[in-house]
């Protein structure tokens, strides 16, 4: 039996690897309890954007990493495929073609990296929904007539916090990757864009991934104006928007204050953030790193 996967990465290593100052190395910094962020420092990648357990679910009574390897697992070899040939192109000054099947593919996963963050379910507690649960099933059996037994059963799950986490995070991990057919619907009227950095402006990476701006408030995706970006590298963001009219071009240089606007934004609405560059993180958390300025040739530093 293979053995069950405990780390799960919410932002994917295939991701993170494009925005490492060296080898698997990432300048990362997280939000602290007051809001602001710890000082940046260098980790490697397996250490960043993971939860213990974030996506196990229960299966037949036992802690399961069906989710994490087969549905994720999916999503990201798709990414491993689709952005190294992006950028390829890119970089050779043409725009990446896709077949309309990896259209519609990108479409879906850039919606699934929205939901698959915990910056998207901020005020969902594992506990408390696990309690919840629990006690509406006490209550019901105790209008059933549930024998003793049972009902202690079911005081003893009310007092055990692990397997309310457990319970409340099945219901949270099953419900995120729930297919919407109204949503796949909405998304077929996207297309794909690329935003490009040619200066010295970089891209940060963000535990939120991709960004909805401009969204039209509770009319979402089905606003006009409603974009979606998600970087892929330093100097390119894939992003998604409705052109009916066909007047934006699909490789579009972004200015430095643009990059930096979004950056901010990203910085804003994220719990953690992560760059290959330190003058750039060090910036925007208004924090230097303990370890003074490092250069490329000995970033041999704790990790």
């Amino acid at each position: 039996m293979p053995v069950r996967s405990k780390t799960h990465h919410f932002v994917p290593q295939i991701l993170q690897k494009r925005f490492c100052f060296k080898d698997n190395l990432t300048w990362y910094s997280r939000r602290r309890g007051d809001g602001s962020y710890s000082t940046p420092e260098l980790i490697h990648t397996k250490k960043a954007f993971c939860i213990d357990n974030y996506y196990s679910i229960i299966v037949d009574e036992e802690l399961s990493d069906s989710v994490e390897r087969k549905f994720y697992g999916n999503i990201d070899n798709f990414l491993g495929e689709f952005i190294p040939a992006a950028l390829a192109a890119i970089e050779s000054n043409k725009v990446p073609r896709l077949s309309q099947e990896c259209l519609n593919s990108a479409r879906r996963v850039i919606f699934e990296m929205i939901k698959r963050t915990p910056d998207f379910v901020r005020k969902y507690d594992d506990v408390l929904v696990g309690k919840d649960i629990i006690t509406a099933a006490l209550s019901e059996g105790e209008r059933a007539g549930i024998d003793a037994d049972e009902q202690a059963d079911l005081q003893s799950e009310l007092r055990d916090s692990q397997k309310l986490k457990e319970l409340g995070r099945s219901v949270r991990v099953q419900a995120t990757i729930k297919r919407s057919e109204r949503v796949e619907s909405a998304l077929d009227e996207f297309e794909v864009k690329w935003a490009i950095s040619k200066s010295r402006h970089s891209f940060i990476l963000s535990s939120m991934m991709a960004y909805r701006i401009g969204n039209g408030g509770s009319n979402g995706l089905a606003s006009e104006s409603v974009e979606i970006w998600m970087p892929i590298s330093p100097k390119v963001s894939l992003v998604l928007l409705k052109d009916k009219k066909k007047q934006i071009p699909s490789l579009v240089l972004e200015s430095a204050d643009s990059i930096r606007k979004f950056n901010e934004f990203a910085v804003r609405n994220s719990s953690q953030i992560a760059s290959h560059s330190q003058s750039l993180i060090e910036s925007l958390t208004g924090n230097k790193s303990r370890y003074g300025e490092v250069h490329f040739r000995n970033s041999k530093q704790p990790h």
